[in-house]
């Protein structure tokens, strides 16, 4: 495994892991910082089940750096999981019109996860399978 994929993984598995685990543990806390209400039981469910699947990815991102077999379904995981999420707030924005800062560092931060999932994807092929 290359260095620069360590890196990547290790800044992957650092970020989702840290706000996994932290909406899992105080849904208040996720639900300030984005303006949820959380007036229900279901409510709290939605987020701890959400922050635990953010969890899970940071998880198999710090797995890769071990198990270097599961680098490349992590990228691929990655680029999937938050090419839906960015789809899904640029078509909130095609519907609303509304875009605000927030809004705007969430999409840039979900676009540098799919852009470097998807160099390291591509790069991967260039590759002989021993180096991967």
């Amino acid at each position: 495994m290359l260095r620069v994929d360590k890196i990547i993984l290790a800044i992957l598995a650092i970020e989702h892991l840290g706000f996994g685990i932290y909406g899992f543990y105080s849904p208040e806390g996720i639900a300030e910082l984005t303006g949820y209400a959380l007036n229900s039981e279901f409510a709290y469910s939605e987020i701890r089940a959400y922050y635990t699947l953010i969890s899970g990815l940071g998880l198999m991102a710090f797995l890769a750096i071990f198990i270097h077999k599961l680098a490349r379904q992590t990228y691929i995981l990655f680029s999937f999981m938050f090419g839906c999420i960015f789809l899904g707030r640029l078509a909130n924005y095609l519907l609303t019109g509304q875009m605000d800062n927030s809004i705007m560092i969430a999409m840039i931060a979900e676009a540098l996860v799919i852009v470097l999932s998807l160099w390291r994807l591509a790069s991967s092929k260039d590759r002989s399978p021993v180096e991967v």
